[in-house]
């Protein structure tokens, strides 16, 4: 444009009014000659210049943009600027440094899981949850009757669009289970591939520096909390949700940045309702992801009416956006019944929300545009527009309100659920130091964005995120596309310090300059300092999550059992910690569906002291139940420390008469028992003494020597239920007990 030639001129004509030319884009407008600290001459020049117009109420910047890009030297940019959109082919090194950064990204997410992902022959995917989708997928593959409409409201309500697109995928590369094990698996990889993209489009929009775009995708990288969340085989729904957030980031900054021009307000357009859209329908807790939109949205109206902008007008495409994205989600709920009427209005309510809010930043910029004021006018517009959502519609309310609370402010066992910094160091080694490049960064931006609109959807997110991720951690897998930026931003200008990079002003060719050798050594050494942390983060996190091989093998050899003929008749259930409890059932009997049973059971199993009264429960439901023989035993009397010792007598803890260990994993992690009646032993012995029974056990896996004790009545008769066949030393008789006695619950005379 003209203005940044003509400030460029000045200014290399007149160095001296550069700082006067600052002061003046610093100000705010109106602002009169008095209220700024330059001189008269330097005040008159930059007037006569056309740098600074007069009005009726003051002086302000004719055309701020304008004036930064010349005063950044950026005279290129300044004229293509109003050009329409056109794309034009990258540099070659640019496409190969993102390449490789886009590599390194799918590297961290794959390495360190591939192992416990195919493991012979199978997909085994990692953690608990991911079962449960995949459960899902493959009835959805193998039920005609079953549609995307006819899923119960679990699915439904919960992420119907993930699975949905799950099994859309998996029906075209080959329609069966094989098919849905390979799609889940590799899906988070490609989700943090589309992720760093949108990172790097991010970034190089708002910053227009390619060298700062291309770090915040190295960055991204190395952020251990979204590289576990994104590692091949967790295929959990959160993975799902990042590229439409980033999508409706990427939306929102091409329509504050596209100044009229038609092709990329119409991309913002169409990408801001499918991202809006995704982000709902992939789930329940969607309107928490698109809730910064609303906050970003009262920034802009405050910026654009305290610039004298019409808010309506700049603001019209993020209405038409949001409002296309609640049509999607509306159509999700109409056509296919997904989602309840509450969740399926959430994004009309933020569009009415944000109407308002323009609506009335609207009457201010055109009464009195003071950034002040409309700040001010803003912030009192939203609280009364949230007001009326709740007066209007309190059953929505109180249902969003029971939502977000559940979602945020939740107190159990799961480690998702935790806050930030619940742990001292949690949210160092879920962020690494890329946090403390970025909060710097960040603050610097929230300063920025009066002036830069880009720069204040980038931090309202960031800041948002931030927030969500200080009562969850589960938000933290979001927080990480903008930290990226931000650490990116940061890293950059810190190696400009050692003279690694030059100063990162705008660079709109799309190129890079490689450093020399010396360079690259610094920027290594920088990197390796404040990126270093998350490199190694990533394999001791992402490890938290996979399926060790001896759990994996314990699972298979609970399938090869259950598979036999003589198991035909008995229950499949496997009752083990609820943590890993989809993975056990998957494996064994295919049905992966909740976990509930175990989690509201197990652990009150393992303290409880009443081993019949479990028996009695457990009986008929469960066929297998897996100890983790690392776990706390508690008391000896407790079932888990009795389970500990093969089923054995503790001290203080009788003998189990019912749990028979069958096997045990070659490392010794895990044991499996089965539910049996046990043979009864009865005998005589001298009245009211102790009479000692043991007998070896040979198991899968293990060898070990089931020991108890009996106590005899005033005649001499002792009873004692044992679950473990064989000879038996009772006293000092020996005593035979077959299998067959054990599975009917005959009773054996001594």
């Amino acid at each position: 444009m003209e203005t940044a030639r003509r400030v460029a001129e000045l200014v290399a004509d007149r160095p001296a009014l550069e700082a006067a030319i600052r002061t003046v884009l610093a100000a705010e407008e109106p602002f009169t000659f008095d209220e700024l600290a330059i001189d008269s001459g330097a005040f008159g020049e930059i007037v006569a210049a056309g740098v600074v117009e007069e009005t009726d109420d003051g002086y302000r910047v004719a055309d701020p943009k304008g004036v930064r890009a010349g005063l950044a030297g950026d005279i290129e940019r300044g004229e293509t600027r109003d050009r329409e959109w056109s794309i034009s082919l990258p540099d070659r090194r640019v496409v190969g440094a993102l390449a490789g950064a886009l590599a390194l990204v799918a590297l961290l997410r794959t390495v360190f899981s591939f192992g416990p992902v195919f493991q012979e022959g199978s997909v085994v995917l990692s953690a608990n949850d991911p079962y449960y989708y995949r459960y899902w997928v493959e009835q959805l593959l193998a039920t005609p009757d079953l549609t995307l409409s006819t899923l119960p409201d679990t699915v439904t309500k919960g992420e119907p669009l993930y699975v949905a697109t799950m099994w859309l995928v998996a029906s075209l590369v080959g329609g069966d289970a094989a098919a849905a094990g390979q799609v889940l698996a590799w899906f988070p990889v490609l989700s943090a591939v589309i992720s760093g993209s949108l990172v790097y489009l991010l970034a190089k929009r708002v910053t227009e520096d390619t060298r700062i775009a291309l770090a915040a995708v190295v960055f991204f990288a190395v952020v251990p909390g979204h590289a576990m969340r994104t590692s091949l085989g967790f295929a959990d729904h959160h993975a799902f949700d990042y590229p439409w957030l980033g999508a409706t980031a990427l939306s929102l900054v091409t329509l504050v940045t596209a100044e009229l021009r038609p092709r990329a307000t119409a991309l913002g357009v169409v990408g801001l309702a499918v991202g809006v859209g995704g982000q709902v329908l992939a789930w329940s807790a969607g309107p928490l992801l698109v809730a910064p939109v609303g906050l970003i949205a009262a920034g802009l109206a405050a910026v654009w009416a305290g610039r004298g902008e019409s808010p309506l007008v700049a603001g019209a495409p993020i209405l038409a956006g949001l409002l296309g994205g609640g049509g999607l989600v509306w159509l999700g709920h109409t056509a296919l019944g997904w989602h309840t009427p509450v969740v399926a209005t959430a994004p009309f309510l933020l569009v009415g929300g944000v109407a308002v809010v323009f609506g009335v930043a609207e009457v201010v910029a055109r009464v009195r545009p003071e950034p002040r004021l409309a700040a001010g006018t803003v912030l009192a517009s939203g609280l009364l527009a949230g007001g009326g959502a709740i007066t209007l519609f309190p059953d929505s309310w109180q249902t969003l309100q029971s939502r977000a609370n559940s979602a945020l402010f939740r107190s159990d066992v799961i480690a998702e659920t935790a806050g930030l910094f619940s742990d001292a160091q949690g949210w160092l080694l879920l962020l690494g130091f890329a946090l403390f490049l970025a909060v710097p960064a960040l603050v610097w931006a929230t300063i920025r964005a009066r002036e830069e609109t880009g720069w204040l959807v980038l931090a309202g997110y960031a800041w948002s995120f931030l927030v969500l991720a200080l009562f969850q951690v589960r938000f933290v897998g979001e927080l990480a596309t903008f930290v990226a930026v931000f650490a990116g931003l940061g890293f950059v200008v810190l190696v400009e310090q050692v003279d690694a990079v030059r100063s990162p002003v705008p660079d709109d060719r799309d190129s890079v300059a490689l450093p020399d050798r010396q360079q690259i050594g610094a920027i290594v050494v920088v990197f390796l300092l404040v990126g270093g942390l998350g490199v190694l983060q990533i394999p001791i996190k992402t490890s938290q999550l996979t399926t060790p091989p001896a759990r994996y093998d314990t699972a298979d050899w609970m399938a090869a059992q259950a598979a036999q003929p003589e198991w035909e008749e008995q229950p499949e259930y496997v009752f083990s910690q609820w943590s890993y409890n989809r993975v056990y059932n998957y494996a064994v009997n295919g049905d992966s569906r909740s976990y509930s049973y175990a989690r509201a059971n197990y652990r009150s199993f393992l303290a409880s002291n009443d081993s019949e009264g479990w028996y009695d429960q457990l009986s008929g439901r469960a066929g297998f139940v897996v100890y983790p023989t690392g776990d706390e035993t508690g008391a000896p009397e407790t079932i888990g420390s009795r389970l500990a010792a093969y089923g054995g007598q503790t001290d203080g803890g009788d003998g189990l008469a019912h749990y028979r260990a069958v096997y045990e994993s070659p490392d010794g992690a895990y044991r499996v028992f089965t539910l049996v009646p046990g043979a009864t032993l009865t005998g005589t012995a001298a009245a009211n003494t102790t009479v000692e029974l043991s007998v070896q056990v040979d198991g899968e896996g293990f060898e070990t020597s089931y020991e108890r004790t009996v106590q005899t009545n005033a005649t001499g008769e002792y009873r004692v239920t044992v679950p473990y066949p064989g000879t038996y030393t009772v006293g000092e008789e020996t005593v035979r007990v077959s299998e067959a006695a054990v599975v009917e619950g005959e009773t054996v005379r001594a």
